[in-house]
């Protein structure tokens, strides 16, 4: 499953110089945790989060003292909690996606940084967003869409268990019987048992699964 068939084309997006005041209502009414920031040649220059917004001082109790020398550090810190625009509160570092990329890269990327959503570039140009909800409408969708009867059942749950837990048919006895799948073979641990039905249970049109003996 690649990026371009789950991500939202044509997202919402803020430029630089937008109000944080207006940004905030964007996501509101869009119900998203994150606006894309495009610059002046169209080209993607931060990331305006949630997490960016949440540490500004006016989310925080109390006031620190400036410190008696105070540096570059303290002020860039000063503008980024204080600050009233994009620009001055949003991440620079953007991590970013291509249409072309498998969801197993977004979700790995995801979880590395901690990121709900990623922004999807093509020749540098924002074409989409992709976020961790989209993954999971994509794991929804991931059934298989199978041919109507029991061969094609069993073909299916077969190929499965071979290229997914390394099941070969001589290890591995499968029928499949008005849409009940029914597996024989030599006792199963129950961790390969589950993997089994796991396997078994993703594949469109299957009914049921069942070991024998004891189907």
């Amino acid at each position: 499953m690649l990026v371009r068939d789950f991500m939202t084309a044509r997202p919402v997006y803020v430029s630089p110089d937008t109000s944080i005041k207006h940004a905030i209502q964007l996501m509101l009414d869009h119900n998203v945790s994150g606006l894309p920031v495009i610059g002046d040649d169209d080209h993607v220059v931060g990331m305006l989060t949630e997490s960016d917004l949440l540490s500004r001082s006016v989310f925080n109790a109390g006031r620190q003292s400036p410190p008696d020398n105070p540096d570059n550090a303290f002020f860039e810190n000063y503008i980024r909690t204080h600050g009233t625009t994009v620009s001055d509160c949003m991440t620079r570092e953007v991590i970013s996606v291509s249409p072309q990329q498998s969801l197993a890269d977004v979700a790995a990327l995801a979880r590395t940084h901690g990121i709900k959503r990623l922004p999807v570039l093509q020749s540098g140009k924002l074409v989409g967003i992709i976020s961790r909800r989209d993954i999971l409408r994509a794991i929804t969708a991931d059934r298989d869409a199978v041919a109507n009867g029991d061969l094609a059942l069993r073909l299916a749950v077969s190929t499965r268990l071979r290229s997914e837990l390394g099941l070969a048919p001589d290890q591995l006895a499968v029928e499949v019987r008005d849409s009940v799948v029914e597996v024989s073979g030599p006792a199963p641990s129950p961790a390969l048992k589950r993997a089994i039905q796991v396997v078994a249970e993703s594949v469109a049109g299957v009914a049921g699964i069942c070991f024998r003996p004891g189907c």
